[in-house]
């Protein structure tokens, strides 16, 4: 359950600061070591807002 708990956390854009909150991870290294591969887009979307400030 705590492996479901998290995945949908993540691949729902809850932050991953939250997650290892929850989860009683000692760092988000942990959580993300785990689950990293629950965010292939984050790259993408942090460089869309990047690119946004930059035009306006």
């Amino acid at each position: 359950m705590r492996h479901f708990f998290a995945s949908n956390c993540l691949s729902h854009n809850i932050p991953i600061t939250d997650v290892a909150e929850w989860m009683g991870h000692k760092s988000i290294d942990i959580t993300y070591e785990i689950y990293r591969h629950l965010m292939p887009g984050s790259i993408s979307a942090a460089a869309k807002v990047l690119e946004m400030g930059l035009i306006a």
